[in-house]
């Protein structure tokens, strides 16, 4: 297993040496249960943060320690002032932490972009229902149930605005 501590260490000093002042993080851990991220970052009503980074990311041997750093510094970025999203000024905040650093930090990273190709989240589901709207053929598709599963008739098309779905359980 990586050094978590020395990593966030690092990470935190990279963002900050180059004047990026992230907020103020209250906890970090390390989250077991997470199948189908890498890391959460959690603001609490305080205005202070809370940030995950998944087990896999950090005991899978394939991933290297940048990558790590990556996804570390990819929440970090979240705790800075008005960057919760991935627009704006996080969006700017990461690329100059990739041309800084030559890392590659961005909104979603996949299994292969972290070194792992045959990486499938092991808890990530299939989908299991498909939804059709009747009038412009627009198709939906939900993993889970939901309220939109559960009530689609009451639901309009983005697209076309009908209210006209028809369901498919695969």
């Amino acid at each position: 297993m990586k050094n978590f501590e020395k990593l966030i260490t690092e990470s935190l000093n990279e963002v900050t040496r180059i004047g990026i002042k992230p907020g103020v993080i209250r906890s970090w851990s390390i989250n077991k249960r997470a199948k189908t991220r890498w890391g959460l970052c959690k603001q609490n009503p305080d205005k202070t943060f809370e940030i995950q980074i998944a087990e896999k990311l950090l005991t899978d041997d394939r991933i290297s320690e940048q990558a790590c750093k990556e996804t570390i510094i990819h929440e970090i970025l979240h705790t800075c002032k008005g960057c919760m999203k991935h627009t704006g000024q996080w969006k700017y905040y990461a690329e100059v932490m990739n041309q800084v650093y030559g890392y590659h930090i961005k909104r979603v990273t996949t299994g292969t972009e972290k070194g792992v190709e045959d990486y499938k989240a092991s808890g990530s589901l299939a989908v299991k229902y498909v939804f059709t709207c009747g009038n412009c053929g627009a198709t939906i598709y939900r993993k889970r149930d939901s309220r939109f599963t559960k009530h689609y008739r009451h639901y309009g098309c983005a697209r076309c605005g009908a209210v006209a779905w028809q369901k498919e359980v695969v």
